[in-house]
């Protein structure tokens, strides 16, 4: 991680992204809580996220104009076209206008599936291939550790001063990173010549080839994929956890929310030390498997159990998500990184929006403890899989050849 903040082109995109994000966590659970407070529906609530994951599908084309553009001027109009993109959330005052968090959740989707790829590409051009982990770590402890400070102070924005207020917070904090991208004096060099160019549907599903081309990233995208068919359950079940099993309002998932980043940046300051040590695939295992242990500890009716599952769940994502980010830098070329982080961003998000969906109806129909104890089982046996891969996962700790 010191190896990558001595960088200062690094610092400058570190100092973007955590500005922006800081924006984003403090508007991350308003649509959730608005259609909760307006409808009284869990699933209201969790088709927010549902809309947040959909335009992960469009991430093979996202990924396909990244790879073709100055990612630093991507990021620029990205961050520039976000801000604009969320200022519907201000209108919403009603149960007649409620409907409008779900088309601001899909804007909030696309700018993290647009700003997801173009990073990876931007930090394979810029960084050595030993400081990829302790820059992955860096900026996902920044992600999730803002959960900290972020939805608790958007609540309390939004207590006092209403929506519009928290809406305006985050369009700044859009401005300010897309002048930090800009500020960047010339696109880093790419760190060998691009490939000749192919057919277009050739170089469309490029990246997705690569994907299920190379063991170790078939592997870990299996791994995610297996996690997501059924945690994507999670983001209604959490509001019928606070409601039913602690008796808090929805509002309280701003405390959870925090927990949550507390592990997180446990997570993301010791994500560059696991995978130097036991390899990339064994830390996507142990990372998932940490997550499933904390959804089933999800039905333990007390606030304090909750909180430190939260927290755990915190650090098993960050650590697999460390892992993933890292492994498919390393073991992409420089001129396809970016189709290939689209790519597994596609397939995962697909399973995810379809487990999103399912998530919303079930939680009416069964008990959640019920819901809770399928997916926490589930969870561990995709974190089983990749761990099964531990001798492999030892050779993905070395800088791949292409």
């Amino acid at each position: 991680m010191r190896a990558a903040l001595r960088d200062r082109r690094f610092r400058i995109v570190y100092f973007a992204m955590v500005v922006s994000l800081l924006g984003d966590a403090s508007l991350l659970l308003i649509p959730a809580v608005l259609a909760k407070k307006l409808t009284g529906s869990d699933g209201a609530a969790g088709l927010t996220l549902f809309f947040f994951t959909a335009p992960l599908c469009l991430s093979p084309l996202l990924g396909y104009v990244i790879d073709r553009v100055d990612r630093r001027r991507f990021l620029v109009a990205t961050c520039l076209l976000a801000a604009m993109a969320i200022t519907p959330l201000a209108a919403v005052t009603g149960r007649d206008t409620f409907w409008l968090v779900y088309p601001v959740s899909a804007a909030m989707g696309l700018s993290y599936a647009a700003t997801s790829g173009a990073l990876g590409g931007l930090l394979k051009a810029i960084l050595p291939a030993e400081a990829l982990a302790g820059a992955n770590g860096a900026l996902q402890t920044a992600r999730q550790g803002l959960r900290l400070v972020g939805p608790l102070f958007g609540m309390a924005v939004y207590a006092v001063w209403g929506i519009g207020a928290v809406v305006l917070f985050d369009v700044v904090t859009f401005a300010v990173a897309a002048a930090a991208f800009a500020s960047l004096s010339a696109p880093p060099p790419p760190p060998a010549p691009a490939a000749p160019r192919g057919r277009p549907r050739d170089e469309f599903l490029a990246g997705a080839r690569h994907l299920a081309g190379d063991p170790l990233l078939r592997r870990t995208v299996t791994a995610f994929c297996m996690m997501f068919a059924i945690a994507g359950a999670t983001e209604s079940l959490i509001f019928a956890v606070i409601e039913h099993g602690l008796g808090r309002p929805p509002e309280f998932t701003a405390v959870t929310s925090t927990a949550m980043g507390v592990g997180a940046i446990a997570g993301g300051l010791g994500a560059a030390a696991v995978i130097a040590r036991y390899g990339e695939l064994f830390a996507v295992g142990a990372g998932i498997a940490l997550y499933g242990v904390a959804v089933l500890l999800w039905m333990v009716p007390a606030g304090v159990v909750v909180l430190a599952a939260m927290a755990a769940g915190g650090a098993g994502l960050t650590l697999a998500g460390v892992a993933e980010a890292t492994l498919t830098q390393r073991r992409s070329p420089g001129h396809l990184v970016g189709r290939v982080s689209a790519a597994f961003d596609a397939v995962a998000g697909a399973v995810q929006l379809a487990s999103l969906a399912a998530g919303a109806v079930l939680v009416s129909l069964f008990d959640h403890r019920v819901l809770l104890g399928v997916v926490g089982v589930t969870v561990c046996l995709a974190g089983a899989h990749a761990l099964r891969a531990r001798s492999m996962g030892s050779s993905a700790a070395r800088p791949s050849a292409v």
